[in-house]
């Protein structure tokens, strides 16, 4: 009897531990961000467990504002937004656009996958190169799977490459093709068809146009005070501050 008590104790141990390993990781997947909101304009809003309703963010407190597994960003009619991956990968946003990021890291192999769910509007990506790791863009009647490239997305299923891979697939059928420079595709509305081809220069240009409007750089500049202390001496104090390329 002795013996089965201590067997059920330890067994009773182990299914703790492992179930707090579990909630541990759980906990950790949350806390863990998938990207930061790098710039916007005029306003970007976004939904997560953080706030109890959408939360319209300003450049006051919204730059590097952090977007975890799960969470909604959203922009307006006028509204762009610069989200930077973890991995240093971005996503342009143009307006009307409505997308969730999604992702999860394997504990043992340390394999990542990050997905973005595209439900309106039009994103531009810059990939990094992803080794063993998973980036995807899912829409409606969609799903584009990169390694490392340029190339845009809308959410009626049209993908085009500006430099790289993409590999696209209709979520009805499972048709894939491969995408390379200046190639696009386009998904049907049932999501079982898929239509290709090449694009030219003037149709890139075209295709391009607007995702460059938060592109500028900022140059770093440096104000010095000087000013005479109580003891009389001359201190100087340095302050760093930014400007557009183009002032």
């Amino acid at each position: 009897m002795k013996a089965q008590k201590r067997l059920i104790s330890l067994v009773s141990v182990v299914a703790l531990f492992l179930l707090m390993g579990f909630v541990a990781e759980e906990i950790e997947k949350k806390d863990r961000p998938l990207a930061i909101v790098k710039r916007f304009k005029p306003t970007v809003a976004v939904d997560n467990s953080k706030y109890e309703s959408e939360k319209i963010l300003s450049e006051e407190d919204g730059i590097g504002e952090q977007l975890f597994d799960g969470d909604t960003l959203r922009t307006d009619k006028d509204g762009y937004a610069l989200i930077v991956f973890m991995d240093r990968s971005i996503a342009k946003v143009k307006p009307n656009s409505l997308l969730i990021v999604r992702g999860e890291t394997e504990r043992a192999s340390k394999k990542s996958s990050t997905r973005i769910d595209l439900n309106l509007g039009e994103i531009f990506m810059n990939i990094e190169p992803q080794g063993n790791n998973d980036f995807e863009v899912s829409t409606s009647r969609s799903l584009a799977s990169v390694k490392g490239t340029q190339w845009g997305n809308t959410a009626d299923g049209f993908v085009w490459v500006k430099d790289g891979q993409v590999d696209v697939t209709a979520l009805l059928s499972g048709e894939t093709i491969s995408l390379f420079e200046k190639m696009y595709a386009r998904v049907n509305e049932e999501g079982n068809e898929i239509e290709s081809g090449t694009l030219d220069d003037n149709e890139i240009e075209d295709l391009d146009e607007g995702f460059d409007e938060l592109d500028e750089e900022l140059i770093k500049k440096q104000l010095k005070l000087r000013f005479r202390d109580a003891n009389g001496q001359i201190r100087e104090i340095v302050i760093d501050y930014y400007e557009k390329g183009d002032q």
